[in-house]
């Protein structure tokens, strides 16, 4: 007991040694970190910034080559035009090519004609400035778009509209994998820059750290600078140097390095995370590991000798949680397995940060984006789809609004299932809400929808049990219903049913004619099923009353009872069958077609 105060004190003191050891090394090595991973984003942002600049000029060359062929071209009609710009579609991987007005009319390449309220500001702001621009949009659909315009040199007319301009566009994505941002894990937002600090393109946004900002100067309001400065930035911007800087800000480290490009007033910015960055600097690393060892030792030593139980207790923890993080995920899994054997897609909500993450489990077409806006989410549900309980107070695009989904998720074994359909295909589906994660006051933040599509499988079941051609019942349903009567002792009637002489139609007439006679017989026969029973029953009922009345003067009242009574019941059934059943439908016990 008398020895710990000792202990104690020379853990303090080696501890404040170590502090400051590593206090005066990190310093060095911090700033040998910078200036390796400063140069080697130079390096990298400049070959995108000769990508980039390759393609921009390849545009303007096309775009200016196209520009002298309709100046000196007689051309009356847009099918002239339409077939050699849209033959270098594949090559260019653009998204349109086309001629647009003042008015926001526009003519692509395959002969679409509208006009493009979506991309009217990029119209705008070329006639505003009188010559060729590049900018961005966001088309209709929701899709990111880079564009590029430039006047014609002489006004075109094409079946009666009037053209000032020449445009190609191109998905955003294209443009990403030409600069490559992705070499940095997605954690690198690139942009094109004017001198007075206006964003002219995102060309790689892949963070939120800079979402919605328009001026790269805005940074510094919210930026603690580290190296350098934005005065320095904003120099490098303004004279066409390279440039370089390092700021934290929302809590992380973050690279801002400045490129000048071929074109003037336009510089090439990238915003990077930085630990994205100095990960690769294994070098540095080991030195800094090598440093400090030598002062972990006899710091480790002390602690483990006066700490030691601590320690194993604390590695137990670990292990412990290490163990059970494992098996949840391995439980996530499975449950991610099940998951896409009965449910076509999900999406994870934050309700409090509005955002989403969505995964397509049916390897089709996304119908949204893997993530992004919950709200923007909403609006394009809402836009496409109809609740099939849909009133005044329970709209889809109110069943679905943070605020309801709070109202209705209070308990961990609340849901909230909705069904509904598309406005304009021929889809069908059930949408299930479930909350994941909770306030500590009992709010809902997080949720999980699942969707199972459930009008695609009745058309397919519909298609497995049904012939194509006639729509009656094929061999495969008729099994169906033979083997369920069969195993519960359901009595059924089976009727046989020959064409005579229908080789000749099909020899006189042709094959199309015999299907044309199939689909007609197979029509009366639906329409026949009632009325035959009917009829049955009724002539069997007649003949059950004469059999009767010979009961009385033949003298034979068995034979009359018995044929009577088959007759009666017979005509019950037809009767039954008749109000109950429709002509299309099998025995009731057998499972309908969906």
């Amino acid at each position: 007991m008398k020895k710990r105060p000792s202990i104690t004190l020379l853990t303090v003191l080696l501890a404040v040694v170590f502090a400051a050891s590593i206090g005066v090394y990190s310093s060095y090595i911090g700033m040998k970190i910078y200036q390796e991973s400063s140069d080697h984003l130079l390096e990298s942002f400049s070959q995108i910034s000769e990508t980039f600049t390759l393609f921009v000029q390849r545009n303007w060359t096309v775009l200016s080559q196209w520009d002298g062929l309709l100046k000196n071209a007689d051309i009356d009609h847009a099918d002239s035009i339409g077939a050699d710009m849209q033959a270098n579609k594949e090559s260019w991987h653009y998204s349109d090519f086309y001629l647009f007005n003042d008015s926001t009319q526009y003519l692509t390449a395959d002969g679409r004609k509208g006009s493009a309220d979506s991309i009217s500001g990029v119209f705008q702001e070329m006639y505003s400035e009188g010559g060729p621009i590049v900018s961005t949009y966001t088309a209709s659909y929701g899709v990111s778009k880079i564009v590029f315009a430039m006047p014609l040199s002489r006004n075109m007319t094409l079946d009666g509209v009037t053209y000032t301009g020449l445009a190609v566009s191109y998905d955003t994505d294209v443009v990403d994998d030409l600069v490559d941002g992705s070499m940095y894990g997605g954690k690198s937002d690139c942009y094109i820059v004017r001198a007075n600090g206006d964003i002219v393109l995102a060309l790689e946004p892949q963070t939120e750290l800079c979402e919605g900002m328009t001026n790269l100067y805005d940074i510094d309001a919210h930026a603690d600078w580290i190296y350098g400065t934005m005065d320095d930035i904003r120099d490098c911007v303004q004279l066409g140097r390279s440039g370089s800087a390092q700021f934290t800000c929302q809590g992380g480290r973050n690279y801002l390095v400045a490129i000048p490009t071929a074109f003037p007033d336009w510089t090439l910015v990238g915003i990077i995370r930085a630990d994205e960055v100095d990960g690769a600097m294994h070098s540095v690393q080991q030195s800094t590991i090598i440093a400090l060892g030598a002062l972990c030792i006899f710091a480790v030593i002390i602690v483990v000798l006066a700490l030691g139980m601590e320690s194993q207790l604390r590695l137990r923890r670990e292990e412990a949680e290490r163990l059970s993080l494992e098996r949840e995920k391995m439980q996530s899994d499975r449950l991610l397995q099940s998951m896409s054997r009965i449910v076509d897609r999900y999406s994870i909500i934050n309700l409090d940060t509005d955002r989403y993450r969505y995964r397509e489990l049916r390897n089709s077409e996304p119908l949204y984006p893997a993530s992004g806006r919950y709200s923007d989410m909403v609006e394009t549900i809402s836009r496409r789809y109809v609740a099939l309980t849909e009133t005044e107070n329970a709209k889809l695009s109110r069943l679905i609004t943070p605020e309801y989904l709070r109202s209705v998720l209070r308990k961990p074994d609340d849901n909230l299932k909705i069904e509904y359909c598309s406005r304009t295909e021929n889809a069908y589906m059930v949408l299930t809400v479930i909350p994941v994660e909770w306030h500590a006051d009992g709010t809902v933040y997080e949720v999980m929808q699942v969707v199972q599509d459930i009008g695609q499988k009745i058309e397919l079941e519909n298609m497995a049990n049904t012939d194509s051609m006639t729509g009656l019942f094929n061999e495969r349903y008729f099994s169906r219903v033979l083997n369920i009567c069969e195993e519960k002792k359901l009595p059924f009637v089976l009727y046989y049913l020959d064409l005579d002489r229908f080789k000749p139609i099909n020899d006189t007439y042709g094959h199309l004619m015999g299907d044309r006679l199939l689909k007609e017989i197979a029509a009366r026969l639906l329409r026949c099923i009632r009325s035959l029973l009917f009829g049955v029953g009724l002539m069997l009922f007649a003949l059950g009353i004469l059999a009767f009345g010979l009961m009385f003067t033949q003298g034979t009242p068995i034979f009359g009872v018995i044929f009577y009574g088959s007759a009666l019941l017979f005509l019950l059934g037809a009767i039954w069958g008749f109000c109950s059943h429709r002509p299309s439908d099998p025995v009731d016990d057998p499972p309908e077609p969906l």
